[in-house]
């Protein structure tokens, strides 16, 4: 009986003392923590509403022009850290729009983004900006994936296409990457991590989203040398600072579940179709890419009949950021010459 009482008593105190933990970490991450309004609660940002579904975008240059789509990294990141590329625009009509719960872009119940959600918004941008005509296509990372999958169903579509540092493009590629880029927490990454959640708790506005997006937003920006993606820099640190107006977390976390099955191994296949683009395929590297850089991408270009590879300097994954003449120099390059 006494052993029972006083092991009912520390389990008392164990609550007790975790509550008040917990009050203490959250009153000592108090202040002002926010995220940016999406399209949905500021209609004053550039926007267009495709198939029921609302985009922040916008375009630079002449219409009548070639167009180039830019399709942005993450799965949840936006275009800003892209929009060096707007320098295309004396030649060509440049358009940029954050995907379907990313971005600036109205929040969606996470059910309804999928892989083929992301290739049908895709399509309806092609065809609402191409007008039948065919369009060029400039991927960056989770961009670059897309991108892949899309010309895999819509070849006819698409003249020139850039892949700026696909992170994976097959379920074997996908299953190297995740070894590559695994998570070993240190006592920088979790006192990160939890202060991190802390703050989050403090993130109401503007919509039922925004903790997380807040979130996940600081966990990727992480600038540690422990970040399981620090090889990505040319120092050694977490991402770049390219610049994101807002994290789309539900988004991140819908696609990358639907690329694993019920166990766990990665199912997801970004090449199926594309032997049918002929067409030459532009790759990109950074040179400073110790993950996913050349020779990666060497491997990678091998699914497509015609690719070549620009290898960027002084740059890392984030080369349009980091290095943006050079970059859109060799971007520049290749869409000026025959797609053939």
């Amino acid at each position: 009986m006494k052993l029972v009482k006083t092991l009912s008593t520390l389990g008392l105190a164990l609550v007790v003392g975790l509550a008040a933990l917990f009050t203490l970490c959250y009153v000592l991450t108090s202040g002002n923590y926010t995220v940016a309004k999406t399209v949905a609660e500021d209609p004053s940002l550039p926007h267009i509403t495709i198939n029921g579904v609302t985009f922040h975008a916008q375009t630079f240059g002449d219409p009548a022009h070639p167009v180039v789509i830019v399709v942005h990294g993450g799965p949840g990141g936006d275009y800003r850290s892209l929009l060096t590329l707007q320098a295309l625009s004396d030649r060509y009509f440049v358009v940029f729009f954050d995907q379907r719960g990313a971005g600036l872009s109205t929040r969606v119940d996470p059910h309804d983004i999928t892989l083929a959600s992301a290739i049908g918004d895709l399509d309806a941008i092609v065809d609402y900006y191409g007008h039948g005509r065919k369009v060029n296509l400039v991927g960056h990372s989770w961009g670059a994936m897309l991108t892949s999958a899309y010309l895999g169903h819509y070849p006819e579509k698409v003249d020139h296409a850039v892949l700026a540092e696909p992170g994976f493009l097959t379920a074997e590629f996908a299953t190297q990457w995740a070894a590559a880029t695994a998570i070993h927490y240190s006592p920088g990454l979790v006192y990160h991590f939890g202060k991190t959640k802390f703050e989050a708790l403090h993130v109401t506005d503007p919509d039922d989203q925004a903790a997380d997006d807040y979130a996940g937003y600081q966990l990727n920006m992480y600038q540690g040398s422990d970040h399981p993606q620090a090889g990505y820099r040319c120092n050694g640190g977490g991402p770049a600072a390219g610049g994101t107006w807002r994290y789309g977390a539900a988004a991140a976390d819908s696609l990358f579940q639907q690329a694993v099955d019920a166990n766990g191994h990665f199912t997801l296949n970004l090449v199926d179709g594309v032997d049918t683009f002929t067409n030459k395929v532009l790759f990109m590297a950074g040179q400073c890419q110790k993950v996913i850089g050349v020779e990666w991408q060497k491997r990678q270009m091998t699914f497509f009949p015609s690719s070549t590879l620009a290898v960027i300097p002084a740059a890392g994954h984030e080369m349009f950021a980091e290095n943006p003449e050079a970059s859109i120099a060799a971007v520049r390059a290749y869409l000026d010459a025959p797609a053939r």
